[in-house]
C-alpha cells in the first residue's frame, strides 16, 4: 500500500544523502514509483484527502527529480523540469505542473502558459479539488532554497498543518512596514497573486503600500 506521507519523508532524506554524496536506496525509490503508478486515485474524495496526498507526492517527486536529473547546486540546472518531467500516478502521466496548476490550483493556468493546465476533455479533470486553498503555496516545495520548508501532511490534521505552514512562511517571507507603507515579500505572492483573494498583497488595507520582492534563491538545500 502506497504511503504518501512516508514517500515524502523518505525522498527528503534520500535527497540529503544524494547531495552529501552518500548512498541512496534506489530500489525503494523504484518501488515507490511502481506503487504510485498503480494507486487508485478514486480513494481521495474530499479536498483534505486530495491536498494531503498531492502535496506529499509533489514534494516527494521534486526530491526524486533532483536525484534522477543529477542536479547539483541549483534548480535552474533543469529549468523545464516542472513542465516536462513526468511519472505515472494512478494510470495517468503527471508533471509537477499538472499536480500544482491542474489539481491543486483547480486547473488554473501557470504564469508562462496561455491556457489552463488541463483541457476540457482531459480525464484528470475528475481529480481536481473542489476549492482552491491558497495555503498550498506555503506547502509546495519545488526544490529551491526559497521555497517553503517541506512538512508532511495528513488529511485528519490538514487544517492545523496548513495553518502552521502559513504562519511559518509569512513570518519570514511577508514583511510589512506600516510606518513606511511597504511590503517586502516572496515572489510567490506575485506569481500566484490571483490565488490570494482579499488577503496579503490583495488585502484592502495594503492597497497603497509599495511592494518589493525578495530575491528568489534557486539553490538546492
Amino acid at each position: 500500500m502506497f504511503q504518501h506521507k512516508k514517500f515524502s519523508q523518505d525522498l527528503k532524506t534520500f535527497k540529503a544523502h544524494y547531495l552529501n554524496q552518500e548512498k541512496v536506496d534506489q530500489a525503494l525509490i523504484q518501488q515507490y514509483l511502481v506503487d504510485l503508478a498503480a494507486i487508485d486515485l478514486g480513494q481521495f474524495q474530499t479536498d483534505s484527502a486530495k491536498i494531503a496526498f498531492w502535496v506529499n507526492v509533489y514534494n516527494g517527486l521534486t526530491n526524486y527529480w533532483v536525484i534522477e536529473k543529477g542536479i547539483k547546486k541549483s534548480m535552474l540546472e533543469k529549468p523545464f523540469l516542472v513542465m516536462f518531467s513526468k511519472v505515472v500516478i494512478g494510470g495517468h502521466r503527471f508533471s509537477l505542473d499538472d499536480i500544482e496548476h491542474g489539481i491543486l490550483r483547480k486547473n488554473r493556468r501557470s504564469l508562462y502558459k496561455f491556457c489552463k493546465q488541463f483541457s476540457k476533455r482531459d480525464p484528470r479533470q475528475a481529480l481536481i479539488v473542489e476549492q482552491l486553498d491558497y495555503r498550498i503555496h506555503f506547502a509546495l516545495n519545488c526544490g529551491a532554497k526559497s521555497c517553503p520548508a517541506i512538512a508532511f501532511y495528513d488529511k485528519e490534521q490538514l487544517e492545523q498543518q496548513l495553518q502552521m505552514a502559513e504562519e511559518s512562511f509569512i513570518e519570514q517571507e511577508f514583511l510589512v512596514n506600516d510606518t513606511e507603507k511597504t511590503i517586502t515579500c516572496s515572489k510567490i505572492f506575485w506569481l500566484y497573486k490571483k490565488d490570494f483573494e482579499q488577503i496579503y498583497v490583495n488585502a484592502p488595507q495594503y492597497k497603497d503600500y509599495k511592494i518589493s520582492h525578495l530575491k528568489y534563491d534557486f539553490s538546492v538545500h
